[in-house]
């Protein structure tokens, strides 16, 4: 919480004094909490509209778990959910069909929580600010990244099934009826960063067609758990079997 204050506050200092400008500047960390211990209490004053607010924020509670969910490899509750989550948000966005979603492993930062699924749940599973990009690939381009990525098993995805052999994906299904045929056209929602070439997929670089739908990660998930928790029905943590190693 202390960084977001912090950010906030920054923001508001520099819209009341437009006219000002730094010239020198020297940085300490100073924990919010610790502030209304200082002999002045002017800041922690200032501050606290901002806490109060962005508590408020990060305490709402978007959908309800019947269990902790957890990523982990070759498959977890947390990646099957994640990624099925990114692919229905971004369908929604564009209005039209996306075969599958792709989420690099190292990317989500944390597990979700038994019971309430808050604001605050969703930034700590997904703390950066990374857009979901629409890549147009052939089919040997999307068997590239599912072996890329099958290897340490670290393969995340959503609406495909895999089966793969020493970290080799040799079996593609798609939920969506079609099959992995390599002159054919697939059209994937992954990370900008991804999609920019890191995690060492640099091959991705050169798409047959790059779109950014101007959708935050993160506000994708945000928008999924928060209808969900609109249906009444909680999250049950399972795995589906869309990864399986031979």
């Amino acid at each position: 919480m202390k960084k977001y204050l912090l950010l906030l506050a920054l923001a508001a200092l520099s819209a009341c004094n437009p006219s000002y400008h730094l010239t020198t500047r020297t940085a300490n960390r100073i924990g919010v909490d610790s502030l209304a211990a200082t002999s002045d209490s002017s800041v922690a004053n200032f501050l606290q509209p901002y806490r109060q607010g962005l508590d408020k924020t990060m305490n709402e509670v978007l959908a309800h778990s019947t269990g902790r969910i957890e990523k982990s490899q070759p498959e977890g509750p947390l990646n099957d959910l994640l990624t099925d989550a990114l692919l229905k948000q971004a369908i929604q966005r564009c209005g039209k069909s996306i075969d599958c979603s792709h989420l690099n492993y190292g990317g989500i930062r944390s597990n979700l929580p038994e019971g309430n699924i808050t604001t605050g749940s969703i930034f700590e599973v997904m703390p950066f600010d990374n857009q979901l990009i629409v890549l147009t690939v052939t089919g040997e381009m999307l068997q590239q990244l599912l072996n890329h990525f099958a290897k340490g098993n670290k393969l995340v995805v959503g609406g495909l099934r895999a089966k793969i052999h020493n970290e080799q994906v040799q079996s593609v299904a798609f939920t969506n009826g079609r099959t992995l045929q390599p002159n054919e056209t697939y059209t994937i929602v992954l990370s900008d960063y991804v999609a920019n070439g890191g995690d060492d997929a640099g091959f991705l670089k050169n798409p047959l067609k790059s779109e950014n739908i101007n959708y935050l990660m993160r506000d994708a998930l945000l928008d999924y758990f928060r209808q969900q928790g609109k249906t009444g029905q909680p999250i049950n943590p399972v795995s589906d079997g869309r990864i399986s190693i031979e």
